[in-house]
C-alpha cells in the first residue's frame, strides 16, 4: 500500500470511530440513555407500587371510619372530648 492509501484508511477509520462514540447516536450516548432508561423504568415501578399502596389505604379509609378514627388518634394525636389520655415516658434502668 502507498502513503496515501494509508492515510486514507486512517482518515476513515478515525471518522467511523468518532461516528460511533461521540455522535448523538454513538454507542457512548446510547449506552447512557439504556443506563437511564434503567433507572426511570424501576422508579416507575417503585412509584407505580406507592400509587397502588395508597390506592388500598384509601379504599379501606372510605369504607372504614373505625380506621379513620385509629389513624387521626396515632398521627395527630386527637381524643374525644371528656377522654383522659395518660402517656408514659421511657424509664432509665440505672
Amino acid at each position: 500500500m502507498n502513503w496515501q492509501r494509508k492515510w486514507g484508511m486512517l482518515i476513515v477509520i478515525l471518522v467511523v470511530a468518532y461516528l460511533l462514540f461521540s455522535g448523538n447516536r454513538g454507542l457512548w450516548n446510547l449506552y447512557k440513555l439504556h443506563a437511564e432508561k434503567q433507572s426511570l423504568t424501576e422508579q416507575n415501578a417503585r412509584l407505580q407500587s406507592d400509587i397502588d399502596h395508597y390506592q388500598a389505604e384509601y379504599q379501606s379509609y372510605s369504607k372504614d371510619n373505625a380506621a379513620v378514627e385509629k389513624q387521626a388518634r396515632e398521627e395527630l394525636n386527637l381524643v374525644k372530648p371528656g377522654e383522659i389520655v395518660y402517656k408514659f415516658g421511657k424509664t432509665d434502668s440505672h
